[in-house]
């Protein structure tokens, strides 16, 4: 039995995959949208195996949840899910973060500070989209520059369900106002070597970023009637 694999088709399945994750990540599936197999294969001229395959990759990265007789949807975070993914994250990020500033490599460096600029010209456009790019791609850098490629790994899955909320979050004034701040903070910290500083700047804008999230899960639920 031959064990080669065909090139063509796993490369295309894993473009697949990459496409479906970033329309999900970047709010073009919402949460709670359901995703239509037939729909899915229309829009990305696809076949209906490559759409099932990246279906369960997505499921397993816990960006996509398949429920009996309704079919694969955009994972919804429930307040509750909130809590424990930015539980987690925190302790991810400042550990991350303490060990950059540690050894602060300089492309690391540089990756930081060219985020934290990119953030602040996002937050004068009131560019939502590059606004979440931007921080995005300071937290990326932290994650590659920390040099532990588990903690990496586990910072990418957690970031990635957290993206479904991130959107929303950075869509407020205040709360980009007060990340430019706290990134700010945390990039001097970093560039200077004070690790414990660093770790502990993260864990504080990480528990913002939970009550910011808190406020706006509470806002979008639906009214209870107390009526009798």
């Amino acid at each position: 039995m031959s064990l080669k694999v065909a090139k063509q088709v796993v490369t295309l399945r894993s473009a697949l995959g990459e496409t479906l994750r970033t329309a999900i990540l970047s709010g073009r599936f919402v949460p709670g949208q359901r995703l239509v197999e037939r729909e899915l294969c229309e829009l990305t001229g696809a076949s209906r195996a490559s759409v099932r395959e990246a279906m369960r990759q997505l499921e397993a990265e816990g960006l996509v949840v398949n429920r009996p007789h309704r079919g694969p949807s955009v994972a919804a975070i429930s307040a509750e899910d909130a809590r424990q993914l930015f539980g987690v994250r925190g302790v991810l990020q400042g550990y991350a973060a303490r060990l950059c500033a540690e050894t602060r490599p300089p492309e690391t460096m540089t990756a930081i500070i060219d985020a934290t600029g990119a953030l602040k010209r996002a937050a004068e456009l009131a560019d939502t989209r590059r606004i979440v790019a931007a921080g995005d791609a300071f937290h990326h850098a932290i994650a590659e520059g920390c040099g532990n490629a588990v903690l990496r790994q586990m910072l990418v899955s957690v970031h990635n369900r957290l993206a479904l909320l991130r959107n929303l979050s950075m869509s407020r004034p205040s709360r980009v106002r007060d990340g430019l701040a706290a990134y700010e903070e945390i990039r001097d910290a970093i560039l200077y070597g004070d690790a414990a500083r660093a770790e502990a700047l993260c864990l504080r804008h990480n528990d913002a970023g939970l009550k910011a999230v808190l406020r706006i899960l509470a806002e979008q639920a639906p009214a209870t009637d107390t009526k009798e």
